[in-house]
């Protein structure tokens, strides 16, 4: 597919199946034409700079604290995609979304595998010490707060519930998660009702190299237990 391709042109290792996941995993159902979409700990921007190629007037900020020091690939990735898609529609802010000034508020905000970065040394509490609980709700709340009303916010993850996670052993199809820094999508669907928004759905994901086979038979929570555990969370702000 031609955004597969793109990214293969910037170095993205294993870019099969990017496009078919971010069409009907992510994105799906959600309106892009015209919105303005802050996509938070977006790293190099792929989801970003597909939201911008599958639509010809939304606009894109990631926000991503990462230094050019620490990570000079990603920054590449993203240089270099931009010039692909020769878009001006997109941004990046790297630094904390508290200092962002402008825009003030987004149609869409999207937690691309980062919500759980937000407060790691607090993940392990929230669910055993109503201090950190409401630490990490008041953290969520200020990214919320950016969306504008009806707006969407889509949260992806890997839950903590996991086969190999369960054996204590590395998922080979994972081997770099850390079970123990992760929450069923339960405990976010909580935190952000709590702070004012509402639950449209929760879908558990397959690899994207499995397409279609994959979410028809594997996309589901008792198949994604002995995979990666990933699901994708939508919400609307009332």
């Amino acid at each position: 597919m031609k955004f597969d391709h793109s990214l293969k042109k910037i170095g993205i290792n294993r870019p099969r199946g990017y496009e078919f996941y971010f069409k009907n995993y992510i994105f799906e159902n959600v309106v892009l034409n015209g919105k303005k979409i802050l996509d938070l700990g977006g790293g190099n921007g792929i989801a970003s700079f597909y939201a911008l190629s599958s639509s010809s007037n939304s606009s894109a900020w990631i926000v991503d604290p990462i230094l050019e020091g620490s990570n000079e690939l990603m920054i590449s990735q993203y240089s270099l995609m931009k010039e692909i898609i020769g878009s001006t529609r997109i941004n990046f802010h790297q630094d904390f979304i508290e200092t962002l000034s402008t825009p003030e508020t987004f149609d869409i905000i999207l937690m691309h595998n980062s919500i759980n970065h937000i407060g790691e040394d607090l993940i392990k509490d929230i669910l055993t010490n109503d201090n950190a609980y409401l630490e990490y709700k008041k953290k969520i709340k200020t990214i919320v707060d950016r969306l504008k009303p009806q707006g969407i916010l889509i949260v992806a993850d890997c839950g903590t519930k996991n086969f190999f996670g369960k054996l204590g052993i590395l998922n080979p199809l994972a081997p770099t998660i850390e079970w123990d820094l992760h929450c069923e999508p339960v405990v976010w669907q909580r935190i952000i009702e709590e702070i004012g928004c509402l639950h449209i759905k929760t879908n558990w994901t397959a690899r994207r190299e499995f397409g279609n086979f994959g979410k028809r038979f594997l996309a589901n929570r008792f198949c994604s237990y002995f995979l990666t555990s990933h699901f994708v969370s939508t919400f609307r702000k009332i």
